[in-house]
């Protein structure tokens, strides 16, 4: 449940991104009775069941939404009325979160068109038996990546399931790997790694950091990189061309962590329908991250 929780503050906080300001008379958004002001741009108010249900279009949407997901009947709903500015454009919505102790649902209702255009499940403590078989199937070639990941063991998967500009998006499976297989009081210690496939089986992030990845081939770094994303994509990795090799020197670094955040090496996929791959390496050149990303976070990072 506390990671459910977790997951959702990263959810909102990705969503919303308000900018605080110094006084709220600057806030161009309309004030209405009751709601907080959180942001520049946001504003909140908590609602009762009674409020929430009470709201127009509400009880004809959630039968739709239980249709597809009908276990969340049984939920708790909680929500708030939120008022944010989005590309210029103010957004009147109510967020609900219905969850339950292994899983969560996260729902974006327009009061205006009266339909839900986001919403987010997630669903801890996964089994292996759970995964779907692709998804198996590249979690076994995993163990070829460095010598020390046989001896880990896999504990706390979960699920997401999202949509995204109102359409929904493949199933994305994280699985966490450390060396007792569980996780006690809320902390890991010793080695442990990450990773993320979508339902198809594709890689689309990993977490190394506490595993640094060393016995890949190649003498520099642009080789073992290539060799890294052979081995988690295998003929698909001819696909992808390393565009530019972004290194950090400390003395142009504010990072805590950039011993283990050195640098970035970046890879275009020849087609347009792919997205890029940053593999992330630390201050002894081995990779601590890989992960999929779009052309458009490379050039406001100013990775290209």
């Amino acid at each position: 449940m506390k990671k459910i929780a977790t997951a959702f503050l990263t959810i909102s906080l990705l969503a919303t991104t308000p900018v605080f300001a110094a006084e709220q008379e600057s806030n161009p958004i309309r004030q209405e009775e009751g709601m907080i002001q959180q942001g520049k741009d946001f504003l909140y108010k908590e609602l009762t069941v009674d409020e929430i249900m009470a709201q127009k279009g509400m009880k004809s949407v959630l039968e739709s939404f239980y249709d597809k997901f009908p276990q969340a009947k049984a939920y708790k709903i909680k929500g708030s009325k939120v008022k944010e500015i989005e590309n210029d454009e103010e957004k009147n919505e109510i967020h609900l979160s219905l969850i339950d102790e292994k899983e969560a649902l996260f729902v974006e209702f327009d009061i205006e068109t009266e339909k839900i255009t986001k919403y987010t499940q997630i669903v801890d403590d996964i089994s292996k038996s759970e995964l779907p078989g692709k998804v198996q199937a590249s979690l076994d070639k995993v163990y070829s990546l460095a010598p020390e990941v046989n001896n880990l063991k896999p504990y706390g998967s979960t699920m997401y399931f999202y949509t995204k500009k109102g359409e929904e998006q493949l199933k994305e499976y994280k699985v966490r790997f450390n060396e007792s297989g569980k996780i006690v009081e809320g902390k890991t210690t010793g080695k442990e790694f990450s990773i993320t496939f979508d339902e198809t089986g594709k890689v689309l992030y990993c977490d190394f950091e506490r595993l640094p990845l060393v016995n890949l081939e190649g003498n520099t770094k642009e080789e073992k990189a290539q060799d890294l994303l052979k081995r988690l994509y295998g003929e698909e990795a001819n696909e992808y061309k390393i565009k530019k090799v972004n290194e950090i020197s400390k003395d142009d670094s504010n990072d805590e962590d950039f011993d283990s955040r050195r640098g970035n090496i970046v890879f275009m996929p020849t087609s347009s329908e792919k997205e890029p791959i940053l593999v992330h390496f630390n201050t002894k050149d081995e990779f601590t991250m890989f992960e999929e990303t779009t052309r458009d976070i490379l050039e406001f990072a100013g990775l290209l």
